[in-house]
């Protein structure tokens, strides 16, 4: 080639890669690797990578090892970006930041999601037992059924006797009408003139029962319609509240219900 045509070729190749250079530097870029692992250092597969800013998103999945790469190129200002990482049974990872920041290499740690519907475990169960004649309200002579509470752990367990203000309330019910309606049945309020703080302790396999009479000392919220007999579902709570007293004494604290037990309810 002649020297005038090679400088000019030359030229025109320096030109142009000016020229590139000058456009390409318009846009910025970011380009990220990283891995998944949930909260034991174990690679997560499989796992929905996305990296976005404004109307701009990328996305990808991390692989068999919890590996990914993911990048765009965007404006060559100093944009925020956001990388998002999900999987199903984990809470999401989420990063900000922004592009000058010239993050490249990341670890999104996974934590797992707890099941917030798992009950906690508890020393007990509740059951009702109900007595000859079903259940009843009366202000005169109810019949008399019961409820029971077993300690289903493998340890001795205290609980509040019935007598005192501690234990007075323990027991409730959930009753619940044909027709859908729900109602409380509680204890009435009472005022103690003697009150001290006493418990059962009931052995590992063992009962402790507690004789129910629905009688003038017990009130329904909302009041129960005026009826003389009806099919119900009932249900026993029992319940005992954190409290100094529980916990110097070492009773168990929480709540626990029974099963639904189908009666019929005579109201007299």
């Amino acid at each position: 080639m002649p020297e005038k045509s090679l400088c000019a070729y030359a030229f025109l190749l320096i030109y142009a890669i000016g020229i590139g250079g000058f456009i390409s530097g318009c846009d910025g870029g970011t380009h990220l690797k990283g891995i998944v692992l949930d909260s034991g250092h174990r690679p997560i597969a499989d796992a929905d990578v996305r990296l976005t800013t404004g109307k701009l998103q990328r996305e990808v999945k991390s692989s068999d090892r919890g590996v990914f790469k993911v990048g765009m190129t965007h404006s060559p200002f100093n944009p925020e970006l956001t990388l998002e990482v999900t999987k199903p049974g984990f809470k999401p990872f989420e990063k900000r930041f922004h592009a000058k920041e010239h993050l490249d290499s990341i670890v999104a740690t996974l934590d797992p999601v707890a099941d917030a519907q798992e009950p906690s475990s508890s020393p007990f169960s509740v059951s009702i037992v109900p007595g000859i004649g079903g259940i009843t309200i009366a202000k005169n002579k109810p019949d008399e059924f019961y409820v029971v509470i077993t300690n289903v752990s493998g340890v001795p367990q205290s609980i509040w006797q019935y007598w005192n203000s501690w234990g007075y309330q323990a027991i409730s019910f959930e009753l619940t009408t044909a027709d859908g309606k729900k109602f409380v049945l509680s204890k009435k309020q009472e005022a103690f003139t003697v009150n001290f703080p006493s418990t059962f302790v009931v052995e590992p396999g063992e009962h402790q029962i507690y004789p129910i009479k629905l009688d003038e000392w017990w009130e329904t919220h909302p009041a129960l319609p005026k009826t003389d007999e009806m099919p119900i579902t009932l249900k026993a709570v029992y319940e005992v509240s954190t409290t100094p007293e529980a916990s110097q004494y070492k009773v168990w604290t929480g709540r626990l219900e029974s099963h639904s037990y189908n009666f019929s309810l005579r109201l007299w």
